[in-house]
């Protein structure tokens, strides 16, 4: 497809964060006011937040289960799921990015955080939010699995594509976003709109048709049955509350990776969406993010669902900045009519839920955000223009998501780039393969403890095994340990937190042998494991990495290659720069589809002065960059998952997974980063060896 001409871009450009378009109505504001008002009056006759109880799947008061319950986000799971819905688009060829609805959900949850007191002023906005009358959304909800206190909630996105006076539109893209209490994680996980799976009662058909066949309740099973993952929030909302929110935000400050242009003058090759950013980590205000959320028709859907994540990972970073408690009564105000966040019709979600997810997602560490993403796609060979993608591809990106990667990336980096001469390494005084462990039956599930031995096998405690039941029931599963045994207790540790938060250890001593031996079967192995009701079948990950075999890097040394474009950048931009004198194999200096823009961009952006230099090894998915700005503190750079020190620069490195997706350092004030594609195609090895290869620019 031929690329339109762009108009020639500024030498220095003032961004500003607010869209008109995108900002909310005054009458939002003076609801607040008055509300804020009201809440400011009572908030002190309010009574104490109780502790949130233990819940059963069927939402009766804590019992011994009738059967097995697992964790939400693992297969056979009873969780529950969240949705959110807005009104209808009323313009033609607008639809509903996935990514809308979780920067909806994320904000809300996150902005009930700081405004408790408040939240609970507006419970009738809240019954708004969660209570729906649509006859779909309804036969959806008791597809729902019920969300438990302490463990992983998943939630799935759905944006249609609906057209005015038409039926049922089309989903635009599905996302999966699952948050764990127990690793302090967010994982993202998307799929293809024309990716070929099996829709249930139609066979084998594109899988954003099944929102077009059978609306919500035929689209979340399709995605249940495609990853085995049960659904506890489900989550839908049209752009102009997307743009409304990030207006309330201020903007969202995003890295774009080249340019994006098009102006709909009618004609067949520029009948989409008109678009008109620029590349450069910049200051977006809601109509731009918007674009550059949806934006598809000159790349592949694989690379606008990086995009979008990437756009959630940093509106994250956003919020977490923002301080949102003053303008919480605004923000729910604003969402109550362009949001639903609908749970399992067993037991709805309320407000006090809502507050403890809010404080869970404020807890979270900025670099716990993982994209996973569906690898080994390839052409439909029976449906052209479609994708395929093999069952064990899917299980794969499932696998990946219900157990992200958090800590490939400190190995990868003591690997790759050098110690962390700072940490202390302590080996454990146990061997995970070797220590007894016996497991016993507290909760009265039938082969609760077969099913958590067989899962500590999993996880490494080789010696795991079962032990019969214990005639005591347990609320919360306790792991006891032999303090004579070297290792026990810092095994029985580590085996109590892969069990969630709520479980306790103590020690083996005589009256809690007694206790259990009460079942006639004598205590034999220094760690007991005795499973209590809340166990829900799913326990978190071992925190072992995997790393990925170490490569050589592909690259090209050449430090006068480049040096003329980035004189003229740091003559223009009046800071001192620094450029890469190693660059990925076949790599050039350009725009992949404007070869009339200008590899290196002078601007300025939120008041600071900044450079970014494209480059490309293909046409979208090898692009990559370099960032320069005069900031000390740009939020991008927060939360690193590894620093390590290089010839007296501090490397800051960022992983997804094991995938190295950004190399940044400060020096004088400057803060520069090196960018991978949006993919994350370039391979460690190269991004490594990039970054350590900068130097100053020469006059």
């Amino acid at each position: 497809m031929e690329t339109p001409t762009p108009p020639p871009d500024d030498a220095v450009e003032a961004l500003t964060p607010d869209d008109p378009a995108a900002t909310a109505p005054a009458s939002v504001e003076t609801e607040a006011a008055v509300v804020a008002a009201a809440v400011a009056k009572a908030a002190a006759a309010l009574p104490a937040k109780p502790a949130m109880n233990v819940h059963r799947a069927d939402g009766a008061p804590p019992a011994p289960p009738a059967g097995p319950v697992t964790a939400a986000g693992s297969s056979g799971s009873t969780l529950g799921t969240m949705k959110i819905y807005s009104t209808e688009a009323k313009r033609p060829r607008r639809r509903w990015p996935k990514v809308v609805g979780i920067v909806a959900g994320v904000l809300l949850l996150a902005g009930l955080a700081g405004g408790g007191y408040a939240f609970w002023y507006l419970q009738g906005t809240v019954t708004a939010i969660t209570q729906t009358s649509d006859k779909q959304q309804q036969v959806a909800e008791s597809g729902l699995a019920v969300a438990l206190p302490d463990q992983p909630i998943t939630a799935l996105v759905i944006g249609e594509d609906r057209r005015p006076g038409q039926g049922p539109g089309r989903s635009d893209t599905m996302m999966m976003v699952r948050i764990d209490p127990r690793t302090k994680s967010i994982a993202m996980m998307s799929f293809p709109r024309d990716l070929i799976v099996n829709v249930p009662g139609y066979g084998r058909r594109p899988i954003n048709e099944a929102y077009e066949l059978g609306q919500e309740p035929l689209a979340l099973a399709t995605i249940k049955e495609l990853t085995g993952i049960q659904i506890n929030y489900l989550i839908p909302l049209d752009f102009r509350a997307f743009q409304r929110i990030v207006a309330t935000f201020g903007g969202v400050w995003l890295p774009v990776d080249r340019r994006y242009y098009n102006s709909n003058d009618g004609t067949a090759e520029r009948n989409y969406m008109s678009i008109n950013i620029q590349p450069g980590y910049q200051l977006l205000n809601g109509a731009n993010s918007l674009a550059f959320a949806r934006y598809r028709h000159t790349d592949s859907d694989l690379v606008r669902l990086a995009r979008q994540q990437t756009f959630v990972r940093e509106f994250k970073k956003r919020v977490d900045r923002w301080g949102f408690a003053s303008r919480i009564i605004e923000l729910i105000s604003i969402m109550r009519d362009n949001l639903k966040i609908l749970g399992s019709n067993k037991k709805p979600a309320d407000a006090r839920t809502l507050l403890e997810y809010g404080r869970l997602i404020g807890s979270i560490p900025r670099g716990n955000t993982f994209q996973v993403r569906l690898d080994d796609i390839s052409s439909s060979p029976t449906n052209p223009g479609k994708l395929e993608a093999s069952p064990q591809a899917v299980q794969t990106a499932v696998d990946q998501f219900l157990n992200p990667d958090m800590q490939s990336g400190q190995a990868i980096a003591n690997r790759d780039v050098g110690k962390d001469t700072k940490a202390k390494v302590v080996k454990p005084t146990y061997d995970a393969a070797k220590i007894g462990i016996e497991v016993r039956n507290g909760n009265g599930t039938p082969a609760a403890a077969a099913d958590a031995a067989w899962q500590l096998v999993e996880n490494g405690w080789k010696s795991a095994h079962s032990a019969g039941d214990s005639l005591v029931q347990y609320l919360h599963t306790t792991v006891y340990y032999d303090g004579s045994t070297k290792g026990a207790k810092e095994a029985a540790t580590a085996i109590a937190e892969a069990f969630g938060s709520d479980s306790d250890t103590k020690v083996l001593d005589a009256p809690a042998i007694a206790e259990m031996q009460q079942n006639g079967i004598n205590v034999r192995e220094p760690v007991v494991v005795v499973v209590g009701k809340t166990y829900t079948g799913d326990l978190a990950p071992p925190k072992v990495a995997i790393l990925p075999p170490k490569e050589e890097a592909q690259i090209s040394r050449d430090p006068t290659r480049d040096i003329e474009i980035w004189r003229d950048a740091q003559r223009k931009s009046g800071i001192p720069l620094m450029m890469p004198t190693v660059l990925y194999v076949g790599a050039q200096t350009r725009d992949p589809l404007f070869s009339n823009q200008p590899p290196a961009r002078v601007y300025k952006t939120g008041g600071h002065r900044a450079v970014y230099v494209t480059y490309s090894a293909d046409a979208y998915d090898q692009v990559f960059g370099v960032q320069a700005i005069e900031w000390d503190a740009p939020p991008i750079l927060d939360g690193p998952s590894a620093t390590r020190d290089y010839k007296g620069r501090k490397l800051l490195l960022y992983f997804n997974g094991p995938s190295l997706q950004r190399v940044g350092w400060k020096q004088n004030g400057i803060s520069y980063w090196l960018e991978n594609s949006l993919t994350g195609r370039i391979p460690n090895s190269a991004m490594i060896a990039m970054a350590k290869s900068f130097k100053p620019v020469t006059r």
